[in-house]
C-alpha cells in the first residue's frame, strides 16, 4: 500500500482518553449475538469516527478523505487493516478482562503497529490545552489510528491499577473501564443490560414461585 501524507507540515493530535482503544473496539457491538452490529462499514465511517470520537484534526481527516478517495484500492486496504487491528485490540482487552494473558500473536501485532505510529516527541498549545505536534500524518492504519494505539499501550501498562471489564450480558460483551468506587460494576450500562438482567431474574423468580 502506498504511504501517502497529508499536505500540511504538521498536525496537532489530541492526547487520547484512557479508554479510546475500548471505544474503537466497541464500534462492533452485541458481539455475543449470532449477528453482531457493526458501525464501521467503510473508510468513510472510519474517518468520521476519528473526527468525532478521537477528535482527530479535521484538516487531516479531509486530506485523508481526498487522497484515499483518489486511491480506492489503498482505501480498501487501509480499512481492512484497521478492522483487523480493532479485532486484535478487542481480543486483547477481552482476555485481560477475563484475567487471562493476552495471546502472543495479538500482543506482537499491536507492538508492530505501535512501532509505526508517529512518535510523541513535542507538545504544543491547542485550544486552551496541549496536544502532540506531529510532522505529517501517514495515510496508514498506524498513522491514522495513532491515538488508539497510544491509548491501548498506556492502558495495558497500568492494567493492574485500572479495571478493564467486559459486560456480563453474554449477548453484549461491551468493554469498559470500571471506575466505580467498589470496583464491582458488571454492566456496560445499568439502564440497558443491567435492567435486562434484573428483569430476567424477576421473571424467573416469579415463574418459579
Amino acid at each position: 500500500m502506498r504511504r501517502m501524507r497529508t499536505g500540511r507540515d504538521a498536525a496537532l493530535i489530541p492526547a487520547p482518553q484512557d479508554d479510546l482503544c475500548l471505544a474503537f473496539a466497541n464500534t462492533r457491538f452485541w458481539r455475543g449475538r449470532d449477528t453482531p452490529s457493526e458501525s464501521l462499514g467503510g473508510i468513510e465511517d472510519l474517518l468520521a469516527w476519528l473526527a468525532g470520537t478521537a477528535k482527530f484534526p479535521v484538516e487531516s481527516i479531509e486530506a485523508a478523505g481526498n487522497r484515499l478517495g483518489r486511491h480506492p484500492h489503498d482505501a480498501a486496504a487501509l480499512f481492512a487493516d484497521a478492522i483487523a487491528l480493532r479485532e486484535a485490540i478487542y481480543r486483547a482487552f477481552s482476555t485481560l478482562a477475563a484475567s487471562e494473558p493476552i495471546a502472543e500473536k495479538d500482543l506482537a501485532l499491536l507492538n508492530r503497529r505501535l512501532a509505526k505510529t508517529p512518535r510523541r516527541e513535542k507538545l504544543a498549545h491547542a485550544g486552551g490545552g496541549y496536544a502532540w505536534e506531529m510532522k505529517k500524518i501517514d495515510m496508514t492504519a498506524p498513522g491514522l489510528l495513532a491515538q488508539v494505539f497510544w491509548s491501548a499501550a498506556d492502558l495495558l501498562k497500568r492494567a493492574d491499577r485500572r479495571r478493564v471489564r467486559r459486560c456480563a450480558n453474554d449477548a453484549c460483551l461491551w468493554l469498559f473501564v470500571d471506575e466505580s468506587k467498589a470496583g464491582t460494576r458488571r454492566w456496560c450500562d445499568m439502564s440497558s443490560c443491567g435492567n435486562r438482567a434484573k428483569s430476567r431474574r424477576h421473571y424467573l423468580k416469579t415463574k418459579a414461585g
